[in-house]
């Protein structure tokens, strides 16, 4: 079953509050219903509460990164899809090390352009995949 618009739920994940703030507005008003979080460990439990469609995640942060946030994700959520921003270059190493481990993710590059993330949003869920993208 795929996820329409009026019932998907998105989660933002960065330690930039106003960038997370101002993509989940994005998103609430193209009709989803989303919420900023600025840590991955305030990330989890948010997840654990609102079960969201999508998690869209920084990768480079403090404590609980992305890409660990990301396989977390699929272990507890698997129903839950996950896609990677970053505007750091450190994120080739962290990408390169998770594909390692036989994981693959899709980044997206910062600044993302707010009808770009709002295309690749409709794309991941209107289509059933796995919480990989």
């Amino acid at each position: 079953m795929s996820v329409t618009t009026r019932d998907a739920s998105i989660l933002i994940v960065d330690d930039e509050p106003l960038l997370a703030d101002t993509l989940a507005t994005i998103f609430q008003r193209a009709g989803y219903t989303a919420a900023a979080v600025y840590s991955g460990e305030e990330a989890l439990a948010s997840i654990a509460a609102r079960q969201p469609s999508l998690v869209i995640t920084d990768v480079i942060m403090p404590g609980i990164d992305g890409i660990a946030l990301a396989k977390t994700i699929q272990t507890s959520n698997p129903n839950c899809r996950v896609l990677l921003f970053s505007g750091n270059a450190e994120t080739q190493d962290l990408l390169d090390a998770a594909q390692q481990e036989g994981q693959k993710f899709e980044v997206l590059a910062k600044p993302i352009p707010p009808p770009q993330i709002l295309a690749k949003v409709a794309s991941i869920l209107d289509h059933e995949c796995p919480s990989q993208t």
